[in-house]
């Protein structure tokens, strides 16, 4: 609101304002009036309109205006608006933290925001899902069964689909052909056989049939990095692994049995300058190779030993870099140069290690030491290196042009970590494998890439179980990491964990650093619930891996797995498919994909108690008793018979009802009772054929056959036929189960209304008789009354002697029902 509408307001309140007193009014001349238009005109144009108003305003209001101007004037601009040069304080310690926070806090917005779009996604996919469905049901609503309120013409088409398609493998081509090896190979194992090394079945499988270069060289590496003498399962493969130099002697084997295949191929690609001659060895490859990559003077600058064009020292290297020791010494040999190098080679070679060979070192390394580490000849400097094993910093970059060169040099120089020389600059297996985990990891060699390439560097280093879960983690290449992870345990050289319940990739308290430990059962386990429904044959050879870990509750994992598969997919379908038929004789299932693994501990007896046990904890009875009835477990299925009868028994029978299914498991309870009764607790037996007798009892009853009924409880002294038995038949309920105790009183109140029912027709029936004044049958039917009346006494006697807390309400019927017959 600006000072005009303040100003107009102002006066539109002073003119609505009503006075007691009238001003008298006063009549101006025309004269007055234009000089008072021309004072206020000379007033607005000096003071400007706001100035005006704001005067009219604050005076209006008693302000003392120009004692306020004064004041106003008074106030220095200068002192209140002048700039200050800012003065920081610097304190690094807060700004780190609120750097940090800020970091920290950022994070949790981000974090925040990412998980609001998520859940909100997902949200309207639910309710768009939900929308679909309801209006597929308004549809369905729409059109009645028979499609009469829209008529359409149906026309046959012929189609290739069957009938009863089967559900669709989850399996791709590549997955198919290893589930099939694992079934041989499983297979062989049950049989007693001694199978081929599945690692190297695998890595044939691959080269031939799956044309993926990649993938064939990874199963390559890890083949050959295996291929050693077997060990026994009880040794653990991470400390054996660490402790044995023969896995890095298999892995420089490697690396320099690959260099001398990429030396071959490009001295094929150069034939015209390689000029091959004499007998083919490493030794003529590597004077064809040099005399390629190292032509002309300016090549040859800094190099020692230097003879008519062929420098000595990139000879010796090429030859150890192809693992050839005689080559190497061939050369120096024919140059007569460090006769000391050459008798710590020869040594080398013969794999003598004495006094003359320490002291050799010894002396070569103060050579090295004192004069070659500014040697400009980095060949000779780099076979110093390798024979010695010392200065693990040397790098070059004419020599290392790959990881391979790389890694290659790192395994010569290697030192166990047993050996006690002092030397601060060696470097240990465990070492360098933290050199390449950790220090450089996945974003230095860009893994996400490069996986075949981060692999092989880690199987190369003896970490297998790292490589094998960076391979997991990675879609493409996850199903061949599974099988190397099934291949490598086959051979007991996968480091697993003490508990199933560990992460995919953990280590032990006592683990050497950084070596990881995979959780096989848990990647197995993965892998294989993507399939079970769709191909349960594979899944079970898959689960079958697992026969020898023990769950946290120390039951076998095998049987877990496959017992979590049936309890989520129990159908007629797949208990035939796991199982297999049923015969109807005996209710004993033959055949059944499970019946191939012959195993003592997991045979498809203990999985159908298992399953069964599982059921029962989730109070899926109808399906516990079937696979009780499997695993001929015939105690438990007669314990949960008595308790769904105690529940139900009392009921009418219905179609679909719990009370109908469990007669028909009566039926094959009965049928292998006749079979098997010796090895069953009398008790159970003796509770299981009371409580058919009371289901007889009120299928009779419910179905209006009375006298039949009562019979069959005063034959099993279940109620007292007169007050005389009350005592025998308390007794005899004090040794019956609970299941008969707790239908108790529905047998008593349906006891009472037979009886009841029975006096009534009878009383009837003397109301006729009356009648037609026949008294004798009068005199007749009082015996029976009496009885009837003395039989209702003895049940209301039974309810209150029973040891058990009868309902209330049980009670009070069986009182009100008796006192009706008197």
């Amino acid at each position: 609101m600006d000072l005009m509408e303040l100003l107009k307001q102002a006066q539109r309140l002073t003119n609505d304002t009503n006075t007691d007193t009238e001003v008298p009014g006063v009549e101006r001349t025309m004269s007055q009036v234009l000089q008072a238009t021309k004072e206020f005109h000379s007033r607005v144009t000096q003071m400007g309109t706001n100035d005006l108003q704001a005067h009219i305003l604050l005076g209006s209001k008693g302000v003392d205006l120009p004692k306020l101007t004064q004041k106003l004037e008074s106030l220095s601009a200068r002192q209140t608006f002048e700039p200050i040069d800012p003065v920081t304080e610097t304190n690094v310690q807060a700004y780190l933290k609120n750097e940090r926070e800020n970091a920290i806090l950022s994070v949790i917005d981000e974090t925040n925001r990412s998980i609001f779009k998520t859940v909100e996604r997902q949200k309207w996919r639910c309710i768009y899902s939900e929308w679909g469905e309801e209006k597929e049901a308004l549809l369905n609503a729409l059109v009645g069964p028979n499609q009469q309120d829209f008529p359409v013409q149906f026309q046959m088409v012929p189609t290739a689909m069957a009938d009863e398609p089967t559900p669709y493998s989850q399996l791709n081509g590549q997955e198919q052909m290893y589930a099939e090896q694992i079934a041989i190979h499983n297979r062989s194992n049950i049989l007693g056989r001694q199978g081929p090394n599945l690692l190297t079945t695998f890595a044939q499988l691959v080269q031939g049939s799956f044309n993926d270069e990649p993938v064939a060289e990874m199963w390559n590496v890890l083949d050959f990095m295996t291929a050693l003498p077997p060990v026994s399962s009880s040794i653990d493969p991470i400390k054996n692994r660490q402790t044995s130099p023969q896995f890095v002697d298999q892995a420089r084997t490697y690396l320099e049995r690959r260099y001398r295949t990429y030396m071959k191929k490009f001295i094929i690609a150069n034939l015209a300058k390689a000029r091959r001659g004499g007998i083919p060895n490493v030794y003529n490859m590597v004077r064809s190779y040099v005399s390629v990559t190292l032509q002309g003077q300016r090549a040859l600058f800094g190099l020692h030993d230097v003879n008519n064009g062929q420098p000595l020292w990139p000879h010796v290297y090429y030859s150890l870099r192809s693992g050839d020791l005689d080559a190497a010494a061939l050369y120096l040999k024919e140059s007569g140069t460090c006769p000391d190098l050459l008798t710590l080679l020869t040594l080398r070679k013969n794999g003598d290690r004495d006094t003359l060979m320490v002291k050799l070192e010894g002396q070569l390394k103060l050579e090295y030491n004192s004069r070659l580490r500014s040697c400009s000849d980095p060949y000779k400097k780099a076979v110093y290196v390798v024979l010695l094993a010392c200065d693990p910093l040397f790098t070059n970059a004419e020599l290392m042009r790959s990881i391979d060169d790389f890694l290659w040099l790192q395994l010569c120089i290697l030192r166990r970590e047993d050996q006690s020389e002092n030397n601060l600059e060696q470097l240990t297996f465990s070492g360098l494998q933290s050199l390449i985990l950790e220090k450089y990891g996945e974003n230095y060699f860009n893994a996400r890439e490069k996986a075949p390439l981060y692999f092989q560097v880690l199987t190369l280093t003896g970490q297998f179980e790292a490589a094998i879960e960076f391979l997991a983690r990675t879609e493409k290449n996850r199903t061949h990491a599974i099988h190397m992870a099934i291949a490598l345990n086959e051979i007991s050289m996968l480091g697993t964990p003490s508990s199933v319940e560990q992460p995919l990739l953990s280590s032990e308290p006592d683990d050497p650093k950084p070596m990881k430990r995979l959780n096989f059962v848990r990647l197995i386990v993965m892998y294989a619930k993507c399939f079970e429904r769709t191909d349960t044959k594979h899944a079970l050879q898959y689960y079958y891996l697992l026969r020898h870990f023990k769950s946290e509750k120390g039951t076998n994992v095998m049987l877990t797995c496959v017992c979590d598969l049936l309890v989520e997919n129990c159908d007629e379908a797949m208990l035939k498919l796991v199982f297999g038929t049923e015969d109807k004789k005996n209710s004993l299932r033959y055949g059944g994909i499970y019946a191939e693994f012959q195993m003592q501990e997991c045979d498809k007896y203990s999985l159908a108690e298992m399953v069964g046990d599982e059921f029962s904890k989730r109070c899926d009875y109808d399906s516990a008793i079937e696979l009780y009835f499997i695993g001929g477990q015939l105690d438990k299925a007669l314990r949960l018979v008595n308790a769904l009868l105690a529940q139900v028994v009392h009921q009418p029978t219905q179609n679909g009802s719990v009370r109908n299914r469990v007669g028909i498991f009566i039926k094959r309870l009965d049928a292998a009772l006749t079979v098997r009764k010796s090895d069953l607790e009398p008790q159970v037996v003796v509770t299981y054929t009371v409580l058919t007798q009371v289901k007889e009892f009120f299928d009779l009853y419910y179905k209006g056959a009375l006298r039949a009924a009562l019979e069959i409880l005063t034959n099993n002294h279940l109620i007292p036929a007169s007050s005389s038995e009350v005592d025998e038949c308390v007794t005899n309920t004090k040794r019956m189960g609970a299941e008969v105790i707790k239908v108790l009183p529905d047998i008593l109140l349906a006891a009472m209304d037979i009886v009841y029912q029975e006096y009534v027709k009878l009383m009837d029936s003397n109301e006729k008789a009356s009648g037609f004044l026949d008294e004798s049958k009068c005199l007749n039917k009082e015996p029976a009354v009496k009885h009837l009346r003395d039989r209702a006494k003895a049940f209301t006697n039974m309810a209150a002697s029973v040891p058990y807390r009868m309902p209330s309400t049980t009670n009070q019927r069986l009182v009100q029902l008796e006192i009706l017959m008197h």
